[in-house]
């Protein structure tokens, strides 16, 4: 059985694939990632994309976090490139992404 790596760990694991949302984030992006790590654990082969995804999808519900346009967009658009190739599915606390062309060749298309 698999663990899961630290929030930390995580966060920097996974600010490789947020690379214009963490840059505007800045010093927030910490705080906002260990608040999203607590929520959810990710599995698989692709963990850190699902945990890109997933921290993507709760910067989006978040309310009481005031994001400018800019941070917004860059959220979108990071969102966007990982989406291309990749999709987040959750089981309960549990998320993971599976690559979309995989499917596709699985199911013979």
């Amino acid at each position: 059985m698999q663990t899961t790596p630290e929030p930390v760990e995580r966060m920097w694991k996974t600010a490789q694939f947020l690379p214009q949302s963490v840059r505007l984030l800045g010093t927030r992006y910490r705080a906002l990632f260990l608040a999203h790590a607590q929520q959810c654990r990710p599995e698989g082969n692709a963990a850190e994309v699902a945990d890109a995804l997933a921290f993507v999808d709760f910067m989006v519900r978040q309310e009481r976090v005031g994001l400018l346009d800019n941070e917004r967009a860059a959220l979108r658009g990071d969102a966007r490139a990982l989406r291309r190739r990749f999709r987040l599915l959750r089981q309960g606390e549990a998320i993971s992404a599976h690559e979309k062309w995989k499917i596709l060749q699985w199911v013979g298309l």
